[in-house]
């Protein structure tokens, strides 16, 4: 059986947590992002946003409040927050975007109740099934279309809970992205060149080469939601 809780100085080092002097934490859920981009309900309500101080306080709030997680009422204080997802909390009218800073820490950045209904996300797959195509999202979501000519590392601009298709940027050179791993974490460039399974970026005046699986495409001259502090 999956223990509840994991050592904190196993914790992944994107948690920006107390690591001695106590020694356990809340484990998340699984889900689709890799572990070092999420991070559980219950450590986001007492760590990012100092609204609990408890697990017990976390369970009531959970239950007696309404806490949403891309739209969506959470039920289980383990329930994992991931890279681009939105926490919402309509009590106190506040919208929260998670990102990766430039430290390769998660953070919550506060954003417009508009912005709160839009979810930047990465294609990681796609497949053909009973003749529609699917999509395999970054976060574990699958949407189907008839036709559609997207690609494997394109980003598209969803609405959620409705998972409807705002806008599509392509992974190409000219594109805006953000790097999400890497020891460029953080920084937002314009892509110069693919080089296979590396791309060229440009970020102020700094040009580096990285891994093309670390970048998500955040738009076209600027990001098209707010991505960055």
């Amino acid at each position: 059986m999956v223990k509840r809780h994991i050592l904190r100085l196993n914790a992944p080092k994107t948690w920006t947590i107390q690591r001695r002097g106590i020694t356990f934490i809340t484990r998340s859920n699984p889900g689709g992002l890799k572990k070092e981009l999420t991070m559980p309900i219950a450590s986001i309500l007492k760590y990012q946003l100092a609204l609990v101080h408890s697990i017990k306080e976390t369970k009531y709030v959970i239950v007696h409040e309404d806490i949403l997680v891309n739209g969506v009422k959470v039920t289980d204080y383990r329930h994992p927050v991931g890279f681009t997802d939105i926490v919402s909390i309509p009590k106190i009218n506040a919208q929260y975007r998670l990102i990766i800073d430039r430290d390769a820490t998660i953070k919550l950045i506060p954003i417009t109740k508009e912005e709160a209904g839009l979810k930047l996300i990465k294609i990681i797959g796609k497949s053909m099934v009973h003749g529609k195509l699917q999509l395999n999202l970054m976060d574990g979501r699958n949407i189907f279309f008839e036709k559609q000519h997207y690609k494997v590392g394109d980003s598209l601009l969803i609405t959620i809970p409705g998972q409807l298709v705002k806008e599509h940027f392509s992974l190409e050179k000219g594109s805006l992205v953000l790097l999400y791993s890497g020891k460029h974490t953080g920084k937002i460039g314009t892509l110069q060149e693919i080089k296979g399974n590396a791309i060229i970026v440009k970020s102020g005046q700094e040009v580096f080469e990285t891994k093309k699986d670390y970048a998500l495409v955040v738009g076209k001259d600027k990001p098209v939601i707010k991505m960055t502090k």
